[in-house]
């Protein structure tokens, strides 16, 4: 979408793009992926922006799980607001790539989203 077309007030930058936006859910799940790509105390203007998932790689499948599940319904609700988390899963990959499945609702629309992130 372009910045010229925009009928919302919610709304952020596209990533790794010169002049294009995303909105309500790509907005909420772009988010999400700022949120579990950057550790607390990581951006200096920000320190609370973040959440410290990485402390679940390497951890055993179930206790991998607790983790993320407890990182995602703490931070991701309290560092935006707009979604609502359903659900959280977490997996390993065949590459052992720890792969989050998060099912989320838009405060806003009532729309619903299932995204999937990698932790890095």
């Amino acid at each position: 979408m372009n910045i010229t077309d925009l009928k919302t007030k919610n709304f952020q930058h596209k990533r790794n793009t010169v002049g294009e936006i995303v909105t309500d859910l790509d907005d909420i799940q772009q988010s999400y992926e700022n949120i579990f790509a950057l550790s607390k105390g990581e951006v200096p203007l920000a320190p609370n922006l973040g959440a410290d998932i990485l402390e679940a790689i390497g951890k055993n499948p179930d206790e991998a799980m607790r983790i993320v599940k407890t990182i995602a319904f703490k931070e991701l609700p309290k560092q935006e607001p707009r979604g609502e988390i359903l659900s959280v899963k977490s997996s390993y990959d065949t590459n052992g790539k720890l792969k989050v499945k998060i099912h989320f609702r838009s405060k806003i629309t009532q729309a619903e989203r299932t995204a999937y992130f990698y932790v890095r």
